[in-house]
């Protein structure tokens, strides 16, 4: 009886130290206190002037939103521009084919004259720019932009040179939102997350680093948010981490469905999500959060749920709670009208004539991390299930 309790009890301790360690790690991110607030901000399609109002009043401060010179683009981004103006509200102008006008054909010039159009007319209220939006997937590759990192970096470059010039102390972000999960889309070993990671190291080593202050992450659970987007939030978050040497991340989108026909999605749920999302992503160290998005517009995009505003302008519970976790008395609030500068930005070298910086600025680069997938949640029940089997068995024999 004691020889099998010398071999069941290292046996158990082998099936469960690497799952201990992953669960003790993610608890001690959870039950971190963080003392410093995050930027907490809203992507914005369209905005009211009531709406504008009570995100003001919530101190919920920030709103990001496509830049674009037409009236007639589903980003009402001069009536976000206007509004955020009246109401102290600081915003992040993405960078984007919104911009080049939906353009095939555009090449950098072009870019370059864009960015510097953007800054010189919205550039009093604009003082943190995100560069392009989820550049890794091919449905937003447009004109010069046809999805190589060499072609991102050339974007980032231009765009950097162009508004430090006239913004020194502006905020560029970087990557645009790569994403921290993505199910089993397109395969279960080969993501969209795991191939946009793949995608953001030929980013660094071209020298992308170079020319941003922070980099942007989108967070989507993609259906119910459980145990395996946790762990690819947090997985994912922390590479980004190590990657990018340390650059601010911001959560430039992050969201869920209300209602779906796929999967048990309601107001409460919805809520939830961004209760236990905020909570996670502050104390892995995100500098801000940014909801996606403000409200619902069926008229505008068919299945709009993501909103903290239904369809017909109400405030959903999504709403209250994101303004309960952004109140005062949760968490010390900052100044909306001062744009936070990234620590790194003082440090960034001024762009140079080459897309490609020196060797002396690559990091030394990981392979590319696997993303969790059902293989790692099934290989937990059945080690836990077998630990269970074995540790009841070594005690029934021991008593």
């Amino acid at each position: 009886m004691f020889k099998s309790t010398k071999i069941a009890l290292p046996f158990l301790f082998l099936l469960l130290a690497p799952l201990i360690t992953a669960n003790l790690t993610l608890v001690n991110a959870q039950s971190t206190t963080n003392q410093s607030s995050m930027i907490r901000g809203v992507l914005a399609h369209a905005i009211a002037s009531p709406e504008a109002q009570s995100l003001a009043k919530s101190n919920i401060t920030w709103v990001s939103c496509d830049v674009t010179f037409s009236h007639s683009d589903d980003a009402k981004w001069y009536q976000i521009y206007s509004l955020a103006k009246q109401n102290n509200l600081s915003v992040v102008g993405i960078l984007d084919w919104h911009t080049m006008n939906y353009s095939q054909t555009f090449q950098l010039s072009d870019w370059g004259d864009a960015v510097n159009q953007a800054v010189n007319s919205f550039g009093d209220v604009v003082k943190t720019w995100e560069i392009w939006n989820e550049p890794n997937y091919a449905w937003n590759f447009f004109g010069y932009y046809n999805g190589a990192p060499s072609r991102y970096v050339a974007l980032m470059q231009t765009a950097y040179s162009i508004i430090k010039t006239a913004q020194p102390a502006s905020v560029v972000i970087g990557l645009g939102g790569m994403p921290l999960f993505t199910g089993a889309e397109p395969t279960p070993n080969d993501t969209y997350a795991t191939q946009a990671y793949t995608w953001a190291q030929s980013v660094v080593q071209l020298g992308g680093l170079n020319y941003c202050d922070a980099i942007g992450i989108h967070a989507y659970p993609y259906g119910a948010y459980n145990i395996i987007s946790q762990f690819a939030f947090q997985y994912f978050f922390q590479s980004y981490q190590q990657l990018c040497l340390g650059k601010p991340i911001w959560i430039t989108e992050v969201g869920t469905e209300s209602y779906s026909t796929n999967w048990t999605a309601t107001e409460s749920v919805q809520a939830s999500f961004l209760d236990q999302s905020y909570t996670l992503l502050q104390n892995l160290g995100a500098k801000a959060y940014f909801w996606y998005e403000l409200n619902d517009n069926y008229t505008e995009r068919a299945n709009s749920n993501f909103g903290l505003y239904d369809n017909n302008g109400n405030p959903k519970q999504a709403f209250s709670t994101f303004a309960n976790l952004a109140s005062p008395s949760s968490l010390p609030t900052p100044n909306p009208s001062t744009n936070p500068t990234a620590s790194s930005s003082a440090q960034s070298p001024a762009p140079t004539a080459s897309a490609t910086a020196s060797t002396s600025h690559i990091p030394t680069l990981k392979p590319t991390i696997p993303e969790l997938s059902v293989v790692f949640v099934l290989s937990t029940i059945i080690a836990i299930s077998t630990c269970a089997f074995l540790y009841k068995k070594t005690f029934k024999r021991n008593f």
